[in-house]
């Protein structure tokens, strides 16, 4: 989802945007749906936990070094869409370096967690504080992103104002109002959030909840009605 704008850059303007969307939208959904009820299919047929062996196991032989190979390439082309748009995301914050400084920093740190995970105690575990982490920050943040475009803003952009210096842009330079929201959001997201870890265990959540995690839809709510009721008052 966060890539499909990327995508839509290399996009004649006669497209219309439904269909850059829907086709932006399969295109994620699909493989990403695939490979989870294929997952789940060799998962169900052998105990290993160790995907080369599950893979061989179900596909056997030569078959199965394809299948690891097709594996391989996945994330290896989903880690430059990565690298891509980190260093675009950190060109757009106003810090000066070369992208090619940028996306040798990102793999670094890319590169560091990925050794933490393997040497992680429990490799599951750590992803999934890793995944869990990542989603009680972007919920607030969405919910920022779609109160200000679609209902302060009607879904309408001053492009030209995007590119001028702060002082002089109309949108200026930070938005309190939406930093106020998003961490009040992640607050909010972090009270109903039951993670594996204590750190990642709200209190709502593991009290009256009884474990139910409703982190992002608390998350989205919160951070958007805050930032609408700030705006309005600013």
């Amino acid at each position: 989802m966060t890539w499909a704008s990327d995508y839509s850059r290399f996009v004649p303007r006669s497209v219309p945007s439904s269909s850059v969307f829907w086709y932006s939208y399969a295109g994620m959904f699909v493989p990403t749906v695939w490979l989870a009820i294929l997952g789940a299919t060799i998962a169900s047929v052998t105990q290993d936990t160790d995907p080369a062996k599950m893979v061989s196991a179900v596909f056997g032989g030569v078959t199965s070094i394809l299948v690891l190979l097709m594996v391989l390439h996945g994330p290896i082309a989903t880690n430059i869409l990565n690298v891509y748009s980190a260093a675009l995301a950190v060109l757009s914050m106003g810090i000066r370096l070369s992208r090619f400084a940028l996306a040798i920093i990102v793999g670094i740190v890319g590169y560091a967690v990925t050794i933490y995970f393997i040497f992680a105690p429990s490799f599951a575990k750590a992803f999934d504080n890793w995944m869990i982490s990542l989603l009680l920050w972007m919920s607030p943040f969405a919910g920022v992103m779609l109160a200000d475009f679609y209902i302060k803003r009607k879904s309408k952009i001053e492009v030209a104002e995007l590119y001028r210096a702060p002082d002089k842009s109309a949108y200026g330079d930070i938005n309190w109002s939406g930093m106020t929201a998003f961490v009040v959001g992640l607050v909010a997201g972090w009270s109903v959030e039951d993670g594996l870890v204590p750190a990642l265990q709200g209190p709502i959540a593991t009290g009256l909840l009884g474990g139910a995690d409703l982190s992002w839809l608390v998350g989205i709510v919160v951070s958007g009605g805050m930032y609408l009721a700030l705006s309005r008052r600013g």
